[in-house]
Parts: structure tokens; sequence; C-alpha cells
């Protein structure tokens, strides 16, 4: 397995490669995304959580790469369209669009990723949004906004939580199989 970090233009994506391709949030320019994967394709975009900034290249991503699968969970996709939900307005985006649902596989905490033989699980890290979730592969963990190097993601926006955030900080400090963690702002870290 290797990871490799895009710094993109609204957050940072990770490409894993593995037995199945996965990118984590759609935050590069598409551009970006090639310049480090090449001709590799991608099988599946695990999105994080629904902000716009974790989303804004999806389209792009699924135009090139027409096979893949998106990952997320149900509430997430459920606020894909509204600029309010997915804090858009910050980020000066026009009318956002649904992806098509025939393209989206739900995900629920515990669910793995078939496909990949490398041990995994999707984990809820509610608190920064009501549908934050993470992906643990192997002892690495890909957290989106849910907690950073130097601190955690911001819960005063909408569905954000003070008390969901810090039961989900507790939740991963108590996690002991994790090494490494790989935020969507910021610098990749060692847990502890």
């Amino acid at each position: 397995m290797k990871i490799n970090l895009i710094q993109g233009k609204f957050c940072n994506t990770y490409f894993i490669e593995d037995d199945v391709n996965i990118v984590i949030d759609a935050g590069a320019e598409l551009v970006q995304l090639l310049k480090v994967i090449g001709d590799k394709k991608v099988d599946i975009v695990f999105l994080t959580h629904a902000h716009y900034d974790h989303f804004a290249y999806l389209d792009d991503y699924l135009k090139k790469f027409d096979n893949a699968i998106v990952y997320m969970s149900k509430k997430a996709y459920e606020k894909m369209d509204d600029n309010k939900m997915t804090c858009a307005m910050f980020f000066t985006a026009k009318k956002i669009n649904k992806i098509n649902k025939s393209k989206v596989k739900f995900i629920n905490e515990g669910d793995i990723i078939n496909e990949l033989k490398t041990q995994n699980n999707f984990i809820n890290l509610e608190g920064h949004t009501d549908c934050s979730m993470g992906l643990i592969v192997a002892d690495n963990l890909f957290c989106g906004d849910a907690i950073f190097e130097y601190g955690y993601g911001r819960y005063d926006l909408p569905t954000g939580s003070k008390d969901k955030t810090n039961l989900t900080l507790q939740k991963i400090k108590n996690l002991d199989n994790i090494d490494m963690v790989y935020a969507g702002h910021g610098n990749i870290f060692k847990k502890n």
C-alpha cells in the first residue's frame, strides 16, 4: 500500500494505491490529482463529510473515472445540493448538483471496502458535522476535519456539535491500532 498526499486548493486529498485505488476527499483539482497518480485509475472516492471544500472537484473526478464509486454516509449525500449545509457560500460556489445516486455506496460505521485486502473499516467521527466519517486502513486514520495536528474541526457550522466533537476526540484517542493520522487540512501526523 502506498499513500500519496495531494495538497489541494480546498483541502488535502489522498490517493491510496492498493488492491483498489482510493481517493479520500475531492478538494484537489483534477490536474493536481493526475500529476500524482499518472495513468492509474480511481476505483473509489471516499468523502469524509459534505462540506464543499471536500467535494469541490468530485464531478471532475467522476467524469475522468466514470467507473468510480463514491463512498459516503447517507446524511452527507442528503446535504450535497444545499449551499448552506455544505458551507459552499464560503467558497463562492455556485449551484451545486447532487451526484447520481447510482454512483454512490452509502456507508456506516464498521463497514469495510470488500475489494481492499488490507484491513480497513469506516468509523463515525461526528462533531464537525453530523455526517463526518473516517476510514481506517491498516494503522492509518483518514479523518477529514475531525482532528488536526494541533486542534480539531470547528463545530459551529450547520449540524456541528461541541458534545459530539468531544466524544469523537475521545474515540480517536482510544484507537490503539492507529499510528498515522491523515487530516483534511494541514499536516499528516503521528497519533501519539
